[in-house]
């Protein structure tokens, strides 16, 4: 059995499956390209976990006094209007001040990592981002073991 004969098919092939994978991963976007602009809160849900049954969970919509409670000393989950730039990410609030601080995506994209002037960090999980609506969970160990959802449209 002579091998040379068949490396042309091997070399074809070979060239075949990168040019696919690369046309199928060009269709997706990274997560870094797909958060920057101006994102609009819509939503707080709170989800919290039955400490006796781990698989059951009840959702909360949250009024502003509960909101306020669970993110006493995190000035991020104050902000109505997040604006990602470049490495900068500004928070707005109507009556306040801009906040500014740096964000970075960690792991496969998934994880948004927020670090404010004095060093102090958050790290949400992205759950959905597109065009048009992204999800963030942040895992909260107030009152009782829960995460806070926090939807945004554009």
């Amino acid at each position: 059995m002579k091998v040379a004969r068949y490396i042309p098919f091997i070399v074809f092939g070979g060239v075949g499956f990168l040019l696919t994978a690369f046309v199928v991963a060009s269709q997706f976007e990274h997560p870094e390209k797909e958060i920057l602009g101006e994102w609009k809160e819509v939503a707080w849900k709170y989800e919290r976990v039955d400490q006796h049954n781990s698989n059951a969970t009840t959702l909360i919509e949250m009024d502003e006094e509960v909101k306020e409670e669970l993110s006493a000393g995190l000035v991020i989950h104050t902000a109505e209007k997040w604006k990602f730039d470049n490495t900068k990410l500004t928070l707005y609030k109507k009556g306040k001040a801009p906040v500014k601080l740096k964000w970075k995506l960690k792991g496969r994209g998934h994880i948004l990592k927020l670090t404010y002037d004095g060093n102090h960090k958050e790290y949400y999980q992205i759950k959905k981002i597109s065009n048009k609506k992204l999800v963030l969970y942040f895992e909260n160990e107030i009152h009782a073991r829960g995460i806070i959802k926090i939807v945004f449209n554009r």
